[in-house]
């Protein structure tokens, strides 16, 4: 009888023991989850707040292509492609107070070339 009882205690700590592991698995994923998730919202509020400032910044500007990361030092970056130049990519980010165009940085002698290029 005492050795069914500490069986039984062995067994119900093992079980409690794993319990806790699920448990924290789960919660860890359910906190990478979130995150992911906050991540990608934040990008799509990136992608109209830029989009937004770039058609009224150039009114006669369309965008042909558009998208949004994260980079590795963990900027959110939006880069589009305009139609009138195809070849260039333009790189926009959130600063302190507005958005700021980060790219291109093309050497000195070729800037005439980019239509859409702020200082």
């Amino acid at each position: 009888m005492n050795q069914t009882n500490q069986l039984s205690t062995k067994v119900k700590i093992v079980l409690l023991f794993f319990a806790f592991l699920a448990s924290l698995i789960i919660i860890v994923a359910a906190l990478i989850c979130y995150n992911i998730f906050q991540e990608q919202k934040e990008l799509n509020e990136l992608q109209l707040r830029v989009e937004e400032y770039v058609t009224s910044k150039y009114k006669e500007a369309k965008i042909e292509e558009m998208s949004t990361e994260t980079s590795l030092k963990g900027e959110q970056l939006a880069y589009i492609v305009f139609e009138d130049e195809p070849n260039s990519t333009y790189i926009y980010g959130e600063g302190t107070s507005r958005i700021m165009q980060l790219g291109p940085n093309p050497p000195e002698g070729e800037k005439e070339n980019y239509k859409y290029l702020e200082n």
